[in-house]
């Protein structure tokens, strides 16, 4: 049983269960369009969901652990086939989370200057290509449809508008 687990899965529960009893009050459409309590409602029942199945998971007991049969190496002598995590601790450095921060810090101002569409492009090329080296013509694709097909159905379908830039001259923002 991982305490740890059963600990924030449980605050988890608690905290969505209230924001759902919060926006049970609130409209969940309103005048045709999503209201008030359509997005809270969604994510509090999906955020339980998932609480729960992370409670129930860690509560389980664990799986039989399963060691390489073979040489041992010295360090895997001392720390009995587990590594070392004082040496692996030292040496760490979360390169890629504080790579995707620095990208989305570098986006929120850009949102405003040349629009969502061509920010989300530049954010995707980033984290794609730059941070998650994915090089193929599938990520080149996801670029250029996943910002458009976002702001589309925001815009079309959602009535809700997002930044066009400061020109504001239509979805591309130029």
């Amino acid at each position: 049983m991982r305490h740890a687990d059963v600990a924030f899965g449980t605050v988890v529960v608690i905290v969505a269960a209230a924001v759902l009893v919060i926006s049970l009050q609130m409209p969940f459409y309103l005048n045709n369009v999503p209201g008030p309590g359509f997005l809270p409602r969604i994510i509090a029942s999906v955020l339980v969901i998932l609480g729960i199945l992370l409670v129930w998971q860690s509560l389980r007991p664990g799986a039989p652990e399963v060691r390489a049969v073979g040489a041992v190496t010295p360090i895997e002598t001392k720390t009995h086939g587990k590594p070392d995590t004082k040496e692996a601790a030292e040496h760490f450095f979360p390169r890629r989370t504080v790579a995707v921060f620095i990208g989305y810090v570098v986006a929120v101002p850009l949102f405003a200057l040349i629009g969502f569409v061509l920010t989300g492009m530049l954010l995707m090329a980033y984290l794609l290509i730059f941070v998650e080296k994915r090089r193929n013509w599938a990520s080149y694709v996801a670029l250029i449809a996943v910002p458009i097909a976002i702001y589309l159905i925001f815009v079309e379908v959602l009535s809700i508008e997002l930044p066009t830039g400061m020109l504001g001259l239509g979805i591309l923002g130029i």
